[in-house]
Formats: structure tokens, sequence, C-alpha cells
């Protein structure tokens, strides 16, 4: 579910995190439905999302900085936490 809200916002921001959050919607269809390719979709998709506003913003507003993440790197952490990814090895195809 976290990955549709954070395509949705993705689309939003402008041209660069469209292509983000167009990339997060199949992602969210596949993992739905048990694909293994949309589980590394959507790690790959989160991980650029986390990667492009420390790009943007740098390290000089932290507090900006620390607002800007607080979705992107909770999706990446679900996503790539050790009972996800055993889910993931049984249960997708």
């Amino acid at each position: 579910m976290l990955l549709y809200i954070e395509g949705l916002f993705s689309l939003v921001r402008g041209e660069i995190p469209l292509l983000i959050g167009v990339a997060m919607f199949p992602a969210a269809w596949g993992i739905a439905n048990d694909r293994r390719w949309g589980w590394r979709l959507g790690i790959g998709a989160a991980a650029v999302n986390v990667i492009m506003p420390i790009q943007w913003y740098g390290f000089g507003s932290p507090m900006t900085l620390a607002f800007a993440l607080l979705f992107p790197v909770v999706l990446l952490v679900l996503l790539v936490h050790p009972v996800s990814r055993e889910h993931q090895r049984i249960w997708f195809e």
C-alpha cells in the first residue's frame, strides 16, 4: 500500500520523480500478485527515491532532508526487511 501512495506522491513532485512514480505502480501490482519482478522493481524504485532527495537537498538543511526522506526510507526498509525477503523467497513466483 505504501508503494502505491509513494508512487502517487512521486507523480506530483516533478518530471524526474514522475518516472519513479510510474515504476512504483507496476511494482506494487507485482508485489500484490506475488511476483518476484515486482519486489525487485519496488526495491529499485525505492532506492532511487531515497537517493534523489539526498542529491537535491544535500546535507545543508537536515530538517528538510529528514522530512523529504521520511516515507522513502520507511518504504525501502520495509521492502528489504528480513521478513519481507523471506516471504518473497518462499511465496513469490
